[in-house]
């Protein structure tokens, strides 16, 4: 008896192993964001990666993302020469995502929770100055799902988030973002 039940619980216990949706996304995109102190505002480009695990299928997903946002501004209210800033961020974050529809188009909402890693340069009339910071990332999302097929998908989101750090004005950065997704 022992050991049909033992049997019986290691059975069930594998078939949610099969009800499991994993994804991959590639995207990147536009993003920008106000320097502190500065009236120029930083624009440039994100790319990222997101893994994402998604239990039976079901409408929650939860994704571990790594990205890459560089940003650079100019400032030429200075009147004797122009500033130049050039900002680099890593962050790397656990993404929750919440999708709604079931056809072939889903519309999801998605948090980020993580860390950053930054790096700041400005160089103008006063020479060079670089630092760098590591804190928090967190931040909020929302988007569309196209399916292409079973296994592929466009994914189009827009993502606003919050560093913490003093680079930034009031340490946000927003990112719009498109690319294309698997699922395995």
């Amino acid at each position: 008896m022992k050991q049909l039940s033992l049997f019986l619980i290691m059975a069930f216990a594998s078939l949610t192993v099969f009800a499991q949706e994993n994804m991959v996304t590639l995207s990147g995109g536009y993003s920008w964001a106000n320097l502190e102190e500065v009236d120029a505002k930083a624009t440039g480009y994100r790319i990222n990666a997101l893994y994402e695990y998604n239990p039976q299928e079901g409408k929650v997903a939860h994704g571990v993302a790594i990205g890459f946002i560089s940003t650079s501004a100019t400032d030429e209210t200075v009147s004797i020469e122009s500033v130049e800033y050039k900002l680099t961020n890593w962050p790397i974050y656990y993404a929750p995502k919440v999708m709604f529809g079931k056809n072939k188009i889903k519309i999801f909402i998605k948090g980020a929770a993580g860390i950053h890693i930054s790096k700041y340069k400005r160089t103008g009339y006063l020479g060079e100055v670089s630092s760098n910071d590591t804190g928090f990332y967190g931040g909020l999302g929302g988007g569309l799902i196209i399916n292409l097929s079973e296994k592929l998908f466009l994914n189009g989101e827009y993502e606003w988030a919050w560093f913490s750090n003093y680079y930034y004005d009031n340490g946000f950065m927003n990112s719009a973002m498109g690319g294309i997704g698997f699922r395995f």
